[in-house]
């Protein structure tokens, strides 16, 4: 105990080194004491509450390395980079870093060059993972978003099942530490069960926070209703709209410009470098909304992010919670506001039932992918080979969407691997002959015969029966052109000459084959419908908070197993709740909204209607709430009926 208590003060005083801080947060300190005692412990703080530090910050006084496993490859490089600035050694290991150069940071990780290392789950199942792993100095495992581990969480990854079975038995000495943001008492108990979590030290802080006031604008007209509270936000600061689709992404932020609001789409078929352009300039305040995905902000740190709007109602409580979570990091008051109407949640259903495709789906799609890969019942798959979404809809009848649907479901049920390469990979396959293809480069202008000689012979005559792929650096190296030029002169080729076909880099999913080709899928019904009915279930707990006529915190924290919450006095029925009182009878509504039929300032409306002020007010006041009236664009100080 002694030690543990100079081993905390030796992590304070880290704290205020590299972070700047002069103490921890509430459920911090709990935390890291569990940590530095070496018990198993689990963390369960809300959006912003710092968990990361609980980690991070005893890494730092232990002799060995601390562990990382982390879903995103966005939120590990965001942690890296930071800690990082903060003059702390750490790396990642995850998808973007080329082979060789994983090697040679598990060699750095073995030799303690690094205090922190984050790696994605999957890669522990690697043989070069495995090969390494017992040289490895881990003093600290931590399993950062453990919600992943449960089948009864929004975000399950099946590898996050296996990293106990993985780890323990290699570093069987290591502390362990689970951490989550969006815990119901479910996930939790299946957390510390999966981890084998022995008398675990459960920290929480709760899932209060004081200062965001939640708000549900229930309306048939989003975008009116978008462009109001986005114009209201921006006035305070920066702020998040979330969309449910890229396309959806495009339409709000062009929306918004057109309405001289300045805002930028990010979503997953934005490339990574204007990814990365996007979230920079964000949080450095070039411009004030960002309109996304839900691609968009795992562990993303604006601590003045003032409002958090979503256009489309989320799946899940716990998606809501998260990236609601996003503003008022720095305390002061912000907005997370629900956009809903009453037919969300059939859409939401809808777009469920095409995300996770049911049995019979899966078989035939598994069939045609085993077709496009040319493997016969029983033969094994020797590397990843690129798999065209079209090609498998010809085959198959089946729409892209179901394909591309379907293909993560066959990935999470681990009969497939999706596969990223370090390396984006050009495909070029030859449309015409060897003889013809040589004939065009003889007639051809020297620059542009020469470009095609030069593929032609790095693309070799296996890419006249084929796509054939080479890594695009590689390409561009080996012809000394720039990747502009390079995408410009193949394009001429492909759709004026018609000489070749060429497929973009990323655009097609490199799929392996897990095992051999089986003759059908060793599936049930229950092993790929239930995650699906557990979602399914979880919607209609969103719809349900949307709805209610209670305190929207009591909701959200009721739900993720606080006991006793109090209504908050923030949110909007809270705020309506306490004009209940004012509200007039229905006929009093008609003629308010008779007097409302023009533009008109608030002693007009009390000429018209003939009451008397104090009431005026008080149904004003209500009905703005409930987004029933609102303020002229043209003149504030005069108000018309919204409907």
């Amino acid at each position: 105990m002694q030690k543990s208590r100079q081993n905390l003060k030796a992590v304070g005083e880290k704290l205020q080194e590299h972070w700047g801080y002069s103490s921890f947060r509430p459920g911090q300190e709990e935390a890291v004491r569990a940590v530095l005692e070496g018990r198993d412990t689990l963390v369960l703080f809300p959006t912003g509450g710092g968990k990361s530090l609980c980690y991070q910050a005893p890494a730092l006084v232990f002799d060995g390395l601390t562990l990382v496993i982390s879903p995103l490859v966005s939120l590990m490089q965001d942690q890296v980079g930071q800690l990082n600035r903060a003059g702390i050694r750490a790396t990642y290991i995850n998808s973007t870093v080329r082979g060789f150069e994983v090697e040679q940071r598990l060699i750095n990780a073995r030799n303690n060059m690094y205090r922190l290392l984050y790696i994605a789950p999957e890669r522990l199942e690697t043989t070069l993972w495995q090969n390494l792993a017992p040289e490895l100095p881990v003093s600290l495992v931590a399993v950062d978003e453990a919600h992943c581990i449960s089948q009864w969480g929004h975000d399950f990854r099946p590898s996050y099942r296996r990293i106990r079975e993985r780890l323990h038995p290699v570093h069987p000495g290591a502390g362990w530490i689970a951490l989550t943001a969006t815990a119901t008492p479910e996930v939790r108990k299946d957390i510390l069960h999966n981890l084998d979590f022995k008398n675990p030290a459960v920290v929480a802080s709760g899932f209060q926070r004081p200062n965001l006031r939640w708000w549900v604008n229930e309306t048939a007209q989003k975008k009116k209703q978008l462009i109001r509270s986005v114009s209201r936000g921006v006035e305070k600061g920066s702020g998040i709209v979330y969309a449910g689709t890229r396309a959806g992404c495009e339409k709000i932020a062009d929306l918004l410009n057109r309405k001289k609001i300045a805002a930028r789409p990010y979503h997953a078929g934005i490339s990574g470098e204007l990814r990365q352009e996007i979230q920079k300039e964000w949080l450095e305040g070039t411009f004030p909304v960002v309109v996304a995905t839900n691609a968009f902000g795992m562990g993303i740190d604006k601590a003045d992010c003032r409002f958090v709007i979503h256009y489309d109602m989320p799946f899940t409580l716990e998606a809501y919670y998260q990236e609601s979570g996003r503003s008022g990091r720095d305390g002061r008051e912000a907005y997370p506001i629900l956009l809903y109407k009453k037919s969300d949640y059939d859409t939401g259903k809808s777009r469920l039932l095409r995300s996770y495709p049911d049995l019979k789906t899966l078989e035939v799609l598994y069939d045609v992918v085993c077709d496009e890969l040319n493997l016969a019942a029983g033969s094994e798959q020797e590397e990843a080979q690129p798999v065209s979404a079209g090609a498998l809809a010809t085959r198959s009848s089946l729409d892209e969407g179901i394909i591309h649907s379907g293909l993560k479901v066959l990935e999470r049920l681990e009969i497939i691997d999706i596969a990223t390469t370090a390396e984006p990979r050009l495909g070029i396959e030859f449309l015409v002959s060897d003889t013809h293809l040589r004939d065009v480069i003889s007639r051809s202008e020297p620059g542009r015969a020469e470009l095609l000689d030069l593929l032609f012979r790095q693309y070799g005559p296996g890419a006249f029966h084929r796509t054939y792929y080479l890594d695009l650096q590689y390409v561009l190296e080996k012809l000394n052109v720039t990747r502009h030029a390079l995408m410009k002169a193949i394009t001429v080729f492909s759709d004026q000459d018609r000489i070749l076909r060429y497929i973009l880099p990323d655009e097609e999913p490199l799929i392996r084959l897990k095992g051999f080709r089986m003759s059908r899928l060793p599936l049930g019904k229950k092993d790929v419908e239930g995650y699906r009915d557990i979602l399914l279930k979880k919607l209609v707990q969103m719809k349900s908070y949307a709805e209610t006529l209670g305190c929207r915190e009591v909701f959200l924290r009721t739900y993720f197993g606080d006991k006793g919450a109090e209504p908050c006095g923030r949110c909007d029925r809270c705020a309506s709740s306490r004009q209940v009182r004012s509200v007039p009878a229905d006929r009093d509504l008609s003629v308010l909204r008779a007097a409302l039929a023009e533009p008109a300032h608030l002693h007009e409306l009390a000429s018209r209607t003939g009451w008397p002020p104090d009431k005026l007010k008080n149904v004003m006041r209500f009905l703005i709430l409930e987004n029933r009236i609102r303020k002229c664009d043209g003149d504030p100080s005069r108000f018309i009926w919204s409907d």
